[in-house]
């Protein structure tokens, strides 16, 4: 709403002339509550224009919309070795494999830097298991 057709400004000229200054304080409080409840949402569009030079004189790139892929989504299928197309048995056996191989019990003979290290792994595996399968709703 513009400035003048606001709730805030008409409430506020009525409660002065009901009741004066603190009319227009009381007036204008319910007329800026009204505005809050009732507003509608503003929407901004903005022009961009991608054909032109920049600074540098180097003529810019036009931007393509690329979808949304998490990056942590992308790191976990990293982590397990597997291609974002890999099956939900694929992804089960990848983890079985690198659990086995990196489970803190199997490298306990080694010391402790190496179980310490191993164990850090079997939880970046383990994570990394988890979000595909909540990223998958399995």
């Amino acid at each position: 709403m513009g400035c003048l057709l606001s709730y805030k400004w008409i409430f506020g000229i009525i409660g002065y002339a009901i009741a004066g200054g603190k009319g227009f304080i009381w007036g204008f409080l319910l007329g800026w509550l009204f505005d809050s409840m009732y507003r509608r949402p503003t929407i901004h569009f903005t022009y961009r224009d991608n054909t032109s030079d920049d600074f540098s004189g180097y003529q810019k790139q036009e931007r393509q919309w690329q979808p949304y892929v998490d990056v942590t989504l992308q790191e976990a299928y990293r982590t397990l070795g597997i291609p974002e197309t890999a099956t939900d048995d694929q992804v089960r056996q990848a983890y079985r494999e690198l659990a086995l191989r990196y489970h803190p019990d199997r490298v306990a003979s080694q010391g402790e830097a190496a179980r310490e290290q191993a164990e850090k792994r079997f939880r970046e595996v383990t994570e990394a298991r988890d979000i595909i399968f909540r990223a998958r709703g399995l």
